[in-house]
């Protein structure tokens, strides 16, 4: 990988509290779980089998499915 940034994330205090208890590094474990998650993302069904895909102008795919970051609603439920 790269060079290193700082990255605020919100994590439940017990979580944190237990990790550490545990002898758990935090930010490495984070790191860790952040490589697993876009490994399995681009090993995904769609990248494997390009049904349902798009492709923009530079031939990039982009599959039709929401991803797991809920943006500017932050998993507030929709009325």
């Amino acid at each position: 990988m790269g060079k290193k940034i700082n990255a605020s994330v919100y994590v439940d205090a017990e979580i944190v509290r237990k990790a550490h208890e545990l002898g758990l590094n935090v930010s490495k474990t984070c790191e860790n779980a952040l490589k697993d998650a876009i490994k399995r993302l681009e090993r995904s069904d769609c990248q494997n089998n390009h049904e349902n895909c798009q492709f923009d102008s530079q031939n990039n795919i982009g599959c039709g499915r929401r991803d797991l970051n809920p943006g500017r609603q932050r998993g507030r439920l929709m009325s």
